[in-house]
C-alpha cells in the first residue's frame, strides 16, 4: 500500500514537474524580494559589498573602473561589478540589486532543475531543485553584494552546455564566453578548464576537439581583454585582480588559522607595505607569502591540509560579528550536513551504484574547487557556488534509489 502511495504520488510529481517548478520559483523570488525590502540599503559586509557597489556606480556615471570615482583601480575582479552597471545606469538601489540577485537564483533553480530534467529524469530535476530550495545558505548569500550567485549561475550553465550530449560548436563557444565571465568574476576558477579538458578528454574521446578548442581558446580571450586592460592602465601583469596576493598572505602566514580568513592578522605586512600603490602592495603580499611558504614547508603543508578540510566546514569565524550567531552556525550544521554525508555515502556504495560520468565531473570540481581555495583561504562563502554540484549529487542519488530500489515501476 505504502508502495502503491509512493508510485502513484512521484508518478503524479513526474507528469506535472513543469509547473510544480515554476511555482516554487516564483514563491522562491517572492520571498527574496520581501528579504531584500527587509535589509534595506544598508550593506551588512564592507568594504566587500560597498567595493562592488561603488564600482559598478562609478562605471554607469562615469565610465571609469574605479573605487572613489577618481582613481582606476583592478582590486575587485571585474565580472560581477559589469554585471551590476547597466541595472545601477538604471538606478537600481542597493535593494534593487539584491532584489536582482534573487532572480538570478531563480535562474540557478531552473537550469539545474533543467540540466538533471534532461540527464536523468523529471524526478532527478525536482529533487535538485527542492534541495536547493531546501539550503538557506544560498539564499542568505543572495541577499548580499557578493559575486558567487552570479558565479553559481555561470557555473551551472557551464556544466550544463558543456555536457549536453548533442553539443555543438556553438553551444561550447557560448560555453567559453561563460568560462570567460566565470574567471573574471571569481579567478580561482581557471581551474574549471582544466577539470573540464581531463573529464572531455576521458569521457568524450576527444581533448583537442574543434569545440573543446574553442571553448578554451574564446575563454582566454575574455579573460585576457581584461588583462590587457590593466597593463595598459598600470603598464605591468595583471591576471584579473590586485587582490590575489592578500588572499594568498591570509593562507601563508605566521598567524594564519584554518577557518580565520579575514580574522587573520596580518597588520605587520600592511605597515610595510603603507604608501604602496595598489599593483606593489599586492606583488610585494604575494612575494611575502611565498617566501613564508617555501620557509615553513612543513608547516605550511599542514595548514594546507587543515584548510582543505575547513572548506567542508558549517562555520566560519567572522570579522563583522554582527552577522555571527549560534543559531545560523547550527542551520547550517543540519543543512550543509545532511548534504555531505549523502553524497559521502554516494562515494562509499559507487561500486554498488556506478558513478555516471557525469557524476565523476561534479565530485571533480567540488574536490578540485577545495584543493584551489586551500591555497589561498577557505570560506563558506566562496564554497556556494559548489554547494550546487554536491547538491546535484545527491539529488541523482536519491533520485537512482527511488527508482531502482523504492519504486521500481517508475521505470516502466
Amino acid at each position: 500500500m505504502i508502495s502503491s502511495f509512493l508510485n502513484h504520488s512521484l508518478s503524479f510529481l513526474e507528469r506535472k514537474n513543469r509547473p510544480v517548478i515554476v511555482f516554487l520559483i516564483v514563491l522562491y523570488i517572492l520571498a527574496g524580494v520581501v528579504y531584500s525590502f527587509y535589509l534595506g540599503n544598508s550593506f551588512r559586509y564592507l568594504p566587500d559589498e560597498a567595493d562592488y557597489y561603488n564600482l559598478a556606480t562609478n562605471l554607469a556615471s562615469k565610465g571609469e573602473y574605479s573605487l572613489d570615482g577618481v582613481h582606476l583601480t583592478t582590486h575587485r575582479p571585474p565580472g560581477y561589478p559589469l554585471f551590476l552597471t547597466p541595472f545601477r545606469f538604471l538606478g537600481f538601489d542597493v535593494v534593487g540589486l539584491r532584489i536582482l540577485n534573487f532572480f538570478i537564483l531563480g535562474l540557478c533553480i531552473f537550469v539545474l532543475y533543467k540540466l538533471l530534467q534532461e540527464r536523468f529524469s523529471p524526478l532527478a530535476g525536482l529533487l535538485g531543485a527542492l534541495l536547493m530550495i531546501a539550503y538557506p545558505l544560498v539564499f542568505y548569500t543572495a541577499g548580499t553584494l557578493y559575486p558567487q550567485t552570479l558565479a553559481s549561475l555561470l557555473l551551472i550553465l557551464i556544466i550544463y552546455f558543456c555536457t549536453r550530449e548533442t553539443g555543438r560548436t556553438r553551444e561550447n563557444l557560448l560555453a567559453g564566453l561563460l568560462a570567460g565571465w566565470l574567471i573574471l568574476t571569481v579567478p580561482t576558477f581557471i581551474f574549471i578548464l582544466v577539470v573540464l579538458e581531463v573529464w572531455s578528454w576521458i569521457y568524450q574521446k576527444h581533448p583537442l576537439s574543434l569545440p573543446v578548442l574553442s571553448m578554451l581558446v574564446i575563454a582566454f580571450l575574455v579573460v585576457g581583454a581584461w588583462t590587457l586592460r590593466n597593463y595598459a592602465v598600470f603598464n605591468t601583469f595583471v591576471f584579473v585582480t590586485s587582490n590575489s596576493g592578500e588572499n594568498l598572505l591570509l593562507g601563508n602566514s605566521e598567524n594564519t588559522t584554518p577557518n580565520g580568513g579575514f580574522t587573520i592578522d596580518i597588520s605587520y605586512y600592511e605597515k610595510q607595505a603603507a604608501g604602496l600603490d595598489e599593483i606593489h602592495r599586492d606583488q610585494y603580499y604575494r612575494s611575502q607569502a611565498i617566501k613564508y611558504a617555501m620557509t615553513h614547508k612543513l608547516a605550511s603543508l599542514k595548514m594546507y591540509f587543515l584548510k582543505f578540510l575547513n572548506f567542508f566546514n558549517y562555520r566560519n569565524d567572522l570579522v563583522t560579528k554582527t552577522e555571527a550567531s549560534s543559531a545560523r552556525d547550527l542551520l547550517m550544521l543540519v543543512t550543509y550536513g545532511p548534504l555531505l554525508l549523502v553524497a559521502s555515502t554516494r562515494l562509499v556504495f559507487s561500486k554498488s551504484f556506478r558513478l555516471s560520468p557525469f557524476e565523476i565531473l561534479l565530485v571533480a570540481t567540488y574536490l578540485v574547487g577545495a584543493l584551489v581555495s586551500a591555497i589561498f583561504t577557505t570560506r563558506i562563502r566562496y564554497r556556494v557556488p559548489f554547494d550546487y554540484t554536491l547538491m546535484m549529487l545527491v539529488a541523482i542519488f536519491i533520485n537512482k534509489l527511488i527508482k531502482d530500489r523504492l519504486v521500481p515501476d517508475l521505470n516502466h
